[in-house]
Parts: C-alpha cells; sequence; structure tokens
C-alpha cells in the first residue's frame, strides 16, 4: 500500500471533499431544470444515459483535484487523465445515478476514492439531496458532514431488514432471475433498487439498510462507498466471501457489502 504522509493526507481529503462539493453545486443547478440550465439527455454506445450534468460535474471534480498537491491519474466514468503508472489514482463517478436525477428522483449522489494500485486510501460519497457527506481516510475513521461518525447497525433478524440489489443491466437482470441466482432474495423481507450505487452505499453506511448487493458492477461506481463501509467494519467480498480483487479493471460479477450478521445471512442464502 502506497503510504500518505500526514500532510498529503489531509491534503487528499480536503481535495476530495472539495471535489464532491463542486460537483453537487454543478448537479443541483440542473436537477429538475432549476435555474436557467436545461438538461440534456443522450446515450452511450452501451445505452446508458449520460447527461451535460455529468460532463459538467465531471469537469467540475477535475478542476478541483488539479488544485491540490496529489498528483494521480484520474479514472472517471467520463473521462481519463494522466499516465497510468501513477502510483496513485482518484477513482470518480461525477454522477452516480444519472437514470434517476434525469428523472427528477433524489437518489443520486457523487464518488471521488483515491487508490493505490490495490487498495483505496479514502472515499468521499456527497448526496446532495439529502445534505449528506460521508468521508473516510483508510485508519482514520470515518466523518459524516465534517464530524466523526459511527453508525449502529440495523435492529432485527435480517428477514426483517431492507437490502439494496443493483444488476447493471436489463439483459443480466433477466438472466439472473432465470437460472436461480436471486434464489436468495426469498429470504430477505424487504429488496429496494436505486439505479445508483452512491445513494444505497451511503445509506448503508448510515445504519439504514442492512446490506448492498451488486452485480456486474465496476470501481469508478463501488471504490468511494466501499472505502467507508470497511472503514467502519462492514463486510466487503465477493459472492464466495471472498475479499475484492481492487487491481482488477473488470467489473464483479458480485459484489457484497452489509454489517457483519447480515452478511453472513446473505453468504447463507447464496449458498
Amino acid at each position: 500500500m502506497t503510504a500518505l504522509t500526514e500532510f498529503n493526507r489531509r491534503d487528499a481529503l480536503l481535495a476530495a471533499i472539495t471535489a464532491c462539493g463542486a460537483a453537487a453545486e454543478v448537479l443541483l443547478a440542473r436537477f429538475r431544470d432549476a435555474g436557467d440550465t436545461t438538461l440534456e439527455r443522450c446515450f452511450k454506445s452501451d445505452g446508458g444515459i449520460v447527461t451535460n450534468a455529468d460532463i459538467a460535474a465531471d469537469e467540475a471534480i477535475a478542476e478541483a483535484l488539479g488544485t491540490y498537491d496529489v498528483t494521480g491519474r484520474i479514472e472517471s466514468e467520463e473521462s481519463t487523465a494522466g499516465s497510468e503508472n501513477s502510483e496513485l489514482r482518484w477513482v470518480v463517478d461525477p454522477l452516480c445515478g444519472t437514470a434517476p436525477y434525469a428523472a427528477g428522483l433524489g437518489h443520486w449522489g457523487v464518488n471521488v476514492a483515491l487508490m493505490d494500485r490495490s487498495d483505496p486510501l479514502l472515499g468521499a460519497i456527497t448526496v446532495p439531496t439529502m445534505r449528506e457527506t460521508l468521508t473516510s481516510v483508510s485508519g482514520r475513521g470515518v466523518s459524516r458532514n465534517g464530524k466523526p461518525w459511527s453508525p449502529e447497525p440495523p435492529f432485527g433478524k435480517l428477514s426483517e431488514q431492507l437490502v439494496d440489489l443493483e444488476i447493471n443491466g436489463s439483459e443480466l437482470a433477466a438472466q439472473k432471475m432465470r437460472d436461480g441466482s436471486l434464489g436468495w432474495v426469498r429470504g430477505v423481507e424487504h429488496t429496494t433498487t436505486f439505479a445508483s450505487m452512491a445513494y444505497p452505499l451511503s445509506q448503508l453506511c448510515l445504519g439504514r439498510l442492512a446490506a448492498v448487493v451488486a452485480y456486474d458492477v465496476g470501481t469508478v461506481h463501488l471504490a468511494a462507498g466501499l472505502a467507508i463501509a470497511q472503514e467502519l467494519g462492514l463486510k466487503v467480498t465477493d459472492g464466495s466471501g471472498d475479499a475484492l480483487d481492487w487491481s482488477t479493471k473488470d467489473a464483479w460479477p458480485v459484489m457484497i457489502t452489509a454489517w457483519p450478521a447480515a452478511h453472513e445471512g446473505l453468504l447463507e442464502l447464496m449458498r
């Protein structure tokens, strides 16, 4: 793991917080066609929706990160910059939840994480519609809106708790339903989906969800939230209960992050 000095650690955290704030400002300015700015929508080659708000937020994050003396490659859902040989890399999703954002729903957010070649070093998530910002630095704890944060796990058995399920793509969702991969859902009282990772991961870390299960979702969407979850002591694994391989550039077939008791229960259901 790449060690951050005290100065760089502080600077990196400030950079992440500033970047989240800058993105939140431009996103709120376009949310529900607020102000004088109209939201423009188009579709990527893979069918995913992208808006001018995504691009504006991406540019705001890049500019904010550039004002701090924390060098590193920027790997965003919308762009990349910097050398592939960099020891550090910023992993960014400037608008995590474009579909609900474009529909005028409030469950979206901004993800900014700093990683070395194998692990997240810090994470920041902001959910502007809820005025919530969570940050973590590896080994230094988690903050909620700038104050130390240590939530209580959800009350009750897994069968009584709320679990978030995110599947990347309708074809994959249909396949999972056909092949029985989602049979574990019958052991959970309530499941929900938000078409976002920033929102459910933030709610998990606030103690409002028991678990988040994601299929075929990659690092840019997950790094910030999982950095915070791990720092809180939540379990983060693949579908077999093994640690995630952060060096991969591919989406993980399945990712589970949950409060410890819920995580154990989910693995039992999945087996």
